[in-house]
């Protein structure tokens, strides 16, 4: 019976020390401070890596961190050359539903952030670069492979069957009529009209300034900062440290970070972006659009 008491007893003390631990947690968090061992406010980052053909993975990180209420900044570790078009619209759009709530967003770019990738980061409040970094590539790119002479001298000829004088435009089984051409100009136009559109609104940048920069050059990022398409020049490092000045944290904050991919996940997302690289004619994926996928 003895025992049994003592049982009870040290369950009674771990539950209030516990509970202790926690509220003392909760409470650091609020007024925007970490204690060490115990927890309070942290800075949670979503990594972005290769070429983008997929928002979901990267949303879903996102409304995590914005639900946490110990999250008080967002930071985007970039490293991706670009992808395609809705994905990079999709990212873009959600980190300004976490910005108007009032979470700080840093983007935070390392070797590569170009393209669609830029398109992301240009939503964000704050863009820290390295001076080598790559970014900017504010353009539109389509490259279609075409056949027919291939094909003719092996003796393959390809039928169509269309309702629609503009449904196989693009195919690889035959030159594009100027009809063509024009039609995926004027596509391509507004794609980009887009792109410098919502960079503009986010940094803060008239359309006109924005134009003359926005024919596709890659820039650096020190070259960039001259541009205002950075905010500052560093590594992650202080691109934490910027996080923590904007989210006015004291201490040392901790930073909340996603699983990494498993390696089957990594051979996959390395084979696709070779697909990709591919694809595009070796462009590097900067803002490629892929026909047949969301077109």
């Amino acid at each position: 019976m003895m025992r049994l008491g003592k049982f009870f007893k040290y369950i009674f003390v771990l539950i209030i020390v516990t509970a202790s631990v926690y509220l003392l947690a909760q409470m650091a968090s609020y007024m925007g401070k970490s204690i060490p061992l115990i927890g309070g406010a942290r800075i949670g980052v979503v990594r972005i890596s290769g070429v983008i053909v997929s928002s979901a993975e990267t949303i879903r990180q996102l409304r995590a961190l914005d639900g946490d209420p110990s999250i008080k900044a967002i930071i985007l570790r970039i490293n991706s050359p670009g992808g395609a078009v809705v994905p990079s619209q999709d990212i873009y759009e959600e980190v300004g539903k976490i910005r108007a709530k009032g979470k700080p967003v840093i983007s935070s770019i390392g070797t590569l952030g170009a393209s669609g990738a830029y398109y992301i980061a240009s939503g964000t409040d704050y863009i820290m670069a390295s001076p080598g970094s790559l970014t900017g590539s504010i353009g539109v790119i389509m490259e279609l492979a075409e056949f027919k002479d291939l094909l003719d001298k092996i003796g393959i000829k390809s039928e169509v069957l269309k309702a629609g004088a503009m449904k196989d435009a693009g195919s690889p089984f035959r030159p594009m009529t100027p009809a063509e051409q024009e039609y995926m100009q004027t596509l391509l136009a507004n794609i980009h009209a887009q792109f410098i559109h919502d960079v503009s609104k986010g940094r803060k940048i008239p359309v006109e300034t924005l134009k003359p920069l926005a024919d596709g050059r890659v820039f650096t990022g020190k070259m960039a900062l001259g541009l205002h398409l950075v905010d500052g020049l560093g590594d992650y490092r202080d691109a934490v440290s910027k996080a923590q000045q904007m989210a006015h944290l004291s201490g040392t904050p901790e930073l909340k970070e996603f699983p990494k991919k498993t390696f089957l996940d990594s051979l996959f997302s390395s084979k696709m972006s070779s697909y990709l690289t591919g694809v595009t004619g070796g462009s590097g994926g900067f803002w490629a659009i892929m026909p047949g996928r969301g077109f």
